[in-house]
């Protein structure tokens, strides 16, 4: 039914919402422009920038992943939402110690130098749009769930397509509404600060939802 397939997409993309390595660079970049520019209409014109990049990457990130999904097992499905669950717990649980995340390690690091010298409009769609294609080893496991849910329930090909313009909608939410604060308060900075400190949790967050959602898959399907 498509209210149960509605409730799913908007549980699962909220969560994949609350994502660190975007609000991260998004708020570095929102920053090195309010530090420049001066000018709240200047910070929310970059962040609207930036949030259509990420819109158009992920989504085409996203058809690529129905693309595949369409041809695989459902079990391996499963197999694989619960082994990134597992891993991103693991990764949230090395972040709480001060200890650096096994594996690949969140996009920030490389990217950060690159959003603080992007000014223009245009260089932060494109950092926006680089980004979106770099989010999986960080916390893209609910898009990659979501599409499998759709799947298995007869959304594939064109039908998704809907399905994941509505997801990413509510995926970029958050990144309007710090798009807002930033313009109206410039507090960029605590902003920065307080996603710092919620990274890790929201990392063992996901990764709980997300071996739920391949416990749910393996059983119902």
């Amino acid at each position: 039914m498509l209210t149960g397939i509605l409730a799913k997409l908007f549980g699962l993309a909220a969560l994949d919402s609350i994502n660190p390595c975007t609000f991260y660079i998004y708020t570095v970049l929102l920053l090195s422009v309010s530090i420049r520019e001066k000018s709240s209409r200047a910070v929310l014109a970059t962040g609207l920038a930036f949030i259509a990049g990420v819109y158009l990457g992920y989504l085409a990130l996203g058809l690529g992943i129905a693309s595949a999904v369409a041809v695989l097992p459902t079990w391996l499905l499963a197999l694989a939402a619960a082994v990134y669950g597992v891993y991103i717990i693991v990764a949230g649980l090395y972040e709480l110690r001060g200890r650096r995340r096994p594996g690949p390690q969140r996009p920030g690091g490389r990217l950060a130098p690159r959003a603080l010298r992007t000014a223009s409009r245009v260089g932060a769609f494109g950092l926006g749009l680089l980004l979106s294609f770099t989010l999986l080893p960080c916390s893209g496991g609910p898009l990659v769930a979501f599409i499998a849910l759709a799947s298995a329930e007869g959304y594939s090909g064109l039908l998704v397509l809907p399905l994941l313009l509505l997801y990413n909608l509510v995926f970029v939410a958050p990144l309007i509404a710090i798009g807002l604060a930033a313009a109206a308060a410039y507090r960029v900075e605590r902003v920065q600060q307080a996603i710092a400190r919620a990274a890790p949790y929201a990392s063992i967050a996901a990764g709980l939802a997300l071996i739920a959602v391949a416990v749910y898959i393996y059983i119902a399907y």
